[in-house]
């Protein structure tokens, strides 16, 4: 019996051993997986917030339909366009960005205003002549538009909308709207 139990006491140290063996290797493993993981997670957050957004074309696209909604909403022109006898009001043009509730102006010190709209309205489906022009903003960003480069995150972006809008039974008028985001440091970062 004596026997039995060194040999038992044997084993049980001799397990012991290898136990710790064991631990101790699959503490390497553990702390290798911690550090895989790790560094997949700083990869993925990189990779998503290291990214550069350009969200002119998205700004772009909301000025237009800022200004459209203003124009011409829920079937009908804004009633502060016409006169009485039914003629543009040249007052809407010079306040027409208090109007539409469009404010220019950033307090940054930029070069030059960061936005442009040209808003044309044309008799029926002539485009030859315009009836009546809205343009606000910085018109030196419009030479940007025409440029025919595959790069233009250094340029801005420009967004061209039109649609036809009923006045009266006979009075239809196509609106042209030109929306430019100028803003290349500020949104291309």
């Amino acid at each position: 019996m004596f026997l039995h139990f060194l040999n038992q006491n044997k084993m049980t140290k001799m397990l012991n051993l290898k136990n710790k063996k064991g631990d101790k290797l699959l503490s390497v493993y553990w702390f290798a997986i911690l550090v895989i993981v790790a560094v997949g997670i700083v990869l993925m957050v990189n990779t998503f917030y290291g990214a550069s957004y350009d969200v002119r074309k998205a700004e772009s696209e909301i000025l237009a339909q800022k200004v459209a909604d203003c124009i011409y909403s829920g079937g009908a022109f804004n009633s502060q366009l016409f006169n009485l006898k039914g003629d543009f009001r040249e007052d809407f043009k010079e306040t027409f960005l208090d109007k539409c509730s469009l404010n220019f102006t950033i307090d940054e010190n930029f070069q030059r205003p960061p936005y442009y709209i040209q808003v044309d309205f044309f008799q029926g489906a002539d485009t030859e002549k315009k009836s009546f022009s809205i343009t606000e903003g910085n018109q030196n960003w419009v030479s940007d538009c025409d440029l025919n480069i595959t790069d233009r995150s250094k340029l801005a972006t420009c967004t061209s909308q039109e649609f036809y809008a009923k006045r009266s039974f006979n009075s239809v008028y196509l609106v042209k709207i030109l929306s430019i985001v100028g803003k290349v440091d500020q949104n291309t970062h």
